[in-house]
């Protein structure tokens, strides 16, 4: 399966009418408060969409993730990202207020590579293989979920910063929801039986070990990675065992 069909697929088995019912409601945390994913309150800015804006804004967010992986979310600075980017400053805030923006939108670009790939993995046989290579494909996924955050500009400031910075919990939320729709689509098509809330619940507690995988690969260094992703893959692999043949 290509990665176009594989992508296709996802978009099939998210938006099917054939008899495949929604992710379940959210349920309500404690107190009767319902969990959301909250971005902070700021003056929504469309990106632009061609021409030399776009070029401008790409710049700007390429800038940002070099200067990133250079001197981490701290010390990363708008006049810094212009001086990079060689733009004078009015020019970065046409398009974003503050760095904050700045990272929420590598943030974005990145879960988006890995959510893609990820797509591309489930749909082309990462999960329907036989139950003996389970464990060994879920291993393989960790290699790749690592690798794009290895190659991607920033990108290990930028996990860092998606566990550390309040500014950006709703961007991982709602990444991390949106991992777990992909799967409910996916798994539900082979438990049909199973309710949809304990399935969704579930494969939302696995998409949440899988990003901790993550940030164990970028910040724990007396594991080394073959055994992280192993032992992570027979623990997480386990997780559906009861509930899906």
């Amino acid at each position: 399966m290509t990665k176009a069909q594989s992508l296709d697929f996802v978009d099939e088995a998210a938006n099917t009418d054939n008899d495949l019912p929604p992710p379940p409601k959210r349920a309500a945390a404690a107190g009767g408060r319902k969990v959301k994913a909250n971005a902070p309150e700021k003056i929504a800015r469309t990106p632009p969409k061609s021409g030399k804006a776009l070029a401008t804004y790409d710049l700007l967010i390429a800038a940002a993730g070099e200067l990133l992986g250079e001197v981490g979310f701290e010390k990363l600075t708008t006049n810094a990202i212009c001086a990079r980017a060689n733009l004078t400053p009015p020019a970065l805030y046409r398009y974003f207020t503050d760095k904050y923006e700045i990272l929420e939108e590598l943030a974005r670009r990145l879960l988006k590579r890995q959510y893609e790939a990820y797509a591309v993995w489930l749909f082309g046989g990462g999960t329907w293989s036989g139950a003996d290579r389970q464990a060994l494909k879920l291993e393989e996924w960790f290699r790749i979920a690592a690798d794009i955050v290895a190659k991607e500009p920033g990108g290990v400031w930028t996990m860092r910063a998606l566990r550390a910075l309040p500014n950006l919990a709703h961007v991982r939320l709602e990444s991390q929801r949106m991992f777990t729709d992909q799967m409910f689509a996916f798994y539900k098509r082979l438990a049909p039986n199973v309710p949809d809330d304990l399935l969704w619940y579930r494969l939302r507690i696995r998409a949440e070990f899988g990003f901790v995988v993550d940030e164990l690969a970028i910040e724990e260094d007396r594991i080394p990675h073959e055994w992280l992703f192993r032992e992570a893959a027979k623990m997480i692999g386990k997780v559906l065992d009861d509930v899906v043949d």
